[in-house]
């Protein structure tokens, strides 16, 4: 297809062109109300109806919080409130509903301001890029060390985080390398299927990933495996109390998870008397009691 632009202002096909990139890239056109917390989306192809989302910073951070990737869920809300002018690109699961399959977006914006130099609109297009190297400079991963099921980091991912804090600014620190296991998962896929139990496993991550600071290292190291690198570990009691914790996810009084009996084991490994390198914790680590 191509610009017909005899007799078109020069304007008239720059705009046909900015179109058409858009189309191309499967670009999402968006708008966010900072006076009434207000977010829609549209496609810029297609005539499909915007999606809206009321109460936008409440929402994120309940029933539609598995939108956002758990790491960069509060870096995406102070993105559009203004007070995160850095990063520009996150991962998020654009599905409706989302599937568990997280993805990189660009995102280009302009700010609108009242006359009191209040920030009131956001406006602008994201697009899906699932390229990491926009990302690197906020601490992202490249795509060899993301786990493609859950979008938080893979071993090798978790190996290169923990490794640089063990050596670097975290060496005279007390860390600490926490392994949940999820029992029986392959069971697990046979009763629910490949793509269910892919996506409770998400759900999983982002409920145990709760239960860590934002700072602390995820990972998912496959097959229902879970690994938590734990910086700077000021009191032992008090994270193994916070481990324990994670048992509560999976009692069958829990309204969102209990009901599909899955049970757990989980232990932990500090650095040094462990190891002073993540590998070395990780073999530790698969020795240790568990805590539950």
């Amino acid at each position: 297809m191509g610009l017909h632009t005899s007799g078109m202002p020069e304007s008239h096909v720059q705009d046909q062109c900015v179109r058409l990139l858009l189309q191309k890239l499967g670009a999402i056109l968006f708008s966010y109300d900072l006076r009434t917390d207000t977010m829609t989306f549209r496609l810029a192809r297609g005539d499909q109806e915007p999606r809206c989302i009321e109460e936008f910073r409440r929402t994120m951070n309940s029933e539609r919080r598995g939108m956002v990737h758990p790491d960069f869920l509060e870096q995406m809300i102070a993105f559009f409130s203004g007070q995160n002018t850095e990063e520009d690109s996150f991962l998020l699961d654009m599905g409706k509903p989302p599937t568990g399959k997280y993805s990189w977006y660009k995102f280009v914006v302009e700010r609108e301001r009242d006359e009191s130099d209040h920030l009131i609109f956001v406006h602008g297009i994201m697009w899906r890029t699932d390229r990491l190297n926009d990302a690197a400079k906020a601490g992202g991963r490249f795509r060899s060390e993301l786990d493609s099921v859950t979008g938080v980091a893979n071993e090798n991912g978790l190996l290169k985080e923990a490794d640089r804090c063990l050596a670097g600014e975290g060496r005279d620190d007390v860390n600490a390398l926490v392994l949940i296991r999820l029992e029986r998962y392959e069971e697990l896929e046979k009763r629910m299927g490949k793509h269910g139990a892919e996506t409770l496993l998400v759900r999983l991550c982002n409920a145990i990933g709760s239960k860590f600071r934002s700072g602390d290292v995820l990972a998912h190291l496959g097959g229902g495996i879970f690994a938590v690198f734990v910086r700077d570990v000021t009191s032992k009691p008090l994270l193994e109390l916070n481990v324990k914790g994670i048992g509560e996810i999976f009692r069958p009084s829990n309204v969102e998870y209990g009901k599909y009996g899955i049970k757990c084991s989980a232990a932990l490994a500090y650095s040094p008397e462990d190891g002073r390198r993540c590998r070395e914790l990780l073999a530790a680590v698969r020795e240790k009691p568990s805590l539950l």
